[in-house]
């Protein structure tokens, strides 16, 4: 099992399984949940995790700025060979940059072909992991941010789709056959629509974040909805200190 790497959420909602789906869904940007995500990230790196981002939502150099801004170097991350980015955003709108395990997509990119070019990516970055590690003693993560841009890039029609096709490509592609499947975060922001409980209804883990204004100032909740096996849903508060980020129970 794998740790959340939140000592609290370790002991109140169990570790994670592995090579399960958690859906993190940031409700409103104010609850500043993603952050909890980069957290996340830095901490599985900095124990030698192998991880793979997909960055669906912004050009590299502002997501550069971000990870940086969170406590992770991503020009030493990629260099050390333990961290991989698969660019989509940049695939689709040619905005791209020559940096190492920086991966694009190249060719055409409709949601039928996006799933199995991915995959062939993937297979090229675990392939090159087996040369270094034994992958089968390494925790493996891929994170998805953030999955809802997928509606704006495409349609919710389209990528109701592409989550079918993607299903079938993880079952059958030599990227999850050949080598061991990944633990895979999918970060879903805003309301949500139809491609929502979608995602609700393949993941093992279902997380949300969201945030209110009160008279002491804004308060943010994570509010764990599911797992496998949570029988009711568990709250919690979280805060931005200077110490770091302090989770409590709050039932």
């Amino acid at each position: 099992m794998y740790s959340w790497e939140f000592d609290i959420l370790d002991r109140e909602i169990g570790k994670i399984k592995p090579t399960s789906y958690i859906l993190f869904h940031e409700m409103d940007a104010r609850s500043r949940g993603r952050e909890l995500i980069f957290e996340f990230m830095k901490r599985k790196l900095e124990k030698g995790s192998l991880m793979s981002f997909f960055n669906v939502s912004c050009p590299l150099s502002v997501l550069f700025v971000m990870f940086k801004r969170h406590g992770i170097e991503p020009e030493n991350s990629l260099e050390s060979d333990r961290f991989a980015i698969i660019d989509t955003f940049g695939s689709i709108y040619n905005i791209k940059y020559n940096v190492k395990n920086v991966w694009h997509i190249e060719g055409s990119i409709s949601i039928e072909l996006l799933s199995p070019k991915t995959a062939h990516i993937v297979k090229r970055i675990k392939e090159r992991w087996a040369q270094m590690w034994n992958i089968h003693e390494k925790e493996l993560w891929g994170v998805v941010m953030d999955i809802s841009e997928y509606e704006r890039i495409f349609s919710e029609e389209e990528t109701l789709r592409y989550l079918e096709v993607a299903g079938e490509v993880r079952r059958r592609h030599e990227a999850y056959i050949k080598f061991p499947k990944g633990t895979n975060i999918w970060v879903y922001s805003g309301e949500g629509s139809r491609v929502l409980p979608s995602l609700y209804r393949r993941s093992q883990y279902v997380l949300r974040t969201k945030s209110e204004i009160t008279e002491d100032g804004v308060k943010r909740e994570l509010i764990v909805l599911k797992t496998p096996k949570l029988g009711k849903t568990r709250r919690f508060e979280y805060a931005f200190t200077k110490e770091g980020i302090k989770i409590r129970p709050v039932d």
